[in-house]
């Protein structure tokens, strides 16, 4: 296996486990799109942003709550595994978010530092976009 094979899974495992708690493929593509997004901006490398993706959460999960080895044999997973190399490769890919680097479902437990630093202070942080019940931000 290569590092760019393992760093594909890894953003898969990630959108398919943050996107599948809110919609299907379109919402997993927009988290890996989330993910690309801090990449292309300068906020580390592939292994840094995937690693660090969850301390970036606008949503306050319960303790162990994992979804992605139950979607892992949706359709929705299996199209955004036959996707993710898009994400990953290909720079001039449309994305869904409007180059978003933040996320939230609104209707979720939202952490206090997303509300503080993200929602409240929409002149820094414009929201690009809504898919299904997620809102996005810049």
């Amino acid at each position: 296996m290569t590092l760019e094979t393992y760093i594909r899974a890894q953003m898969a495992r990630f959108a398919i486990e943050e996107g599948g708690r809110h919609g299907g493929v379109t919402n997993m593509l927009a988290i890996a799109m989330v993910l690309r997004n801090r990449v292309f901006a300068g906020w580390g490398d592939w292994v840094e942003v995937i690693a660090r993706a969850p301390e970036k959460r606008g949503t306050v999960y319960k303790d162990g709550e994992q979804i992605a080895t139950r979607m892992l044999r949706s359709t929705a997973a299996r199209t955004l595994l036959n996707r993710i190399d898009e994400v990953y490769a290909r720079p001039d890919l449309e994305d869904l978010t409007g180059g978003a680097l933040f996320y939230v479902h609104p209707g979720e437990n939202v952490s206090d530092w997303f509300k503080r630093e993200i929602i409240d202070r929409p002149d820094d942080h414009e929201r690009t976009a809504h898919i299904g019940p997620v809102w996005f931000f810049k």
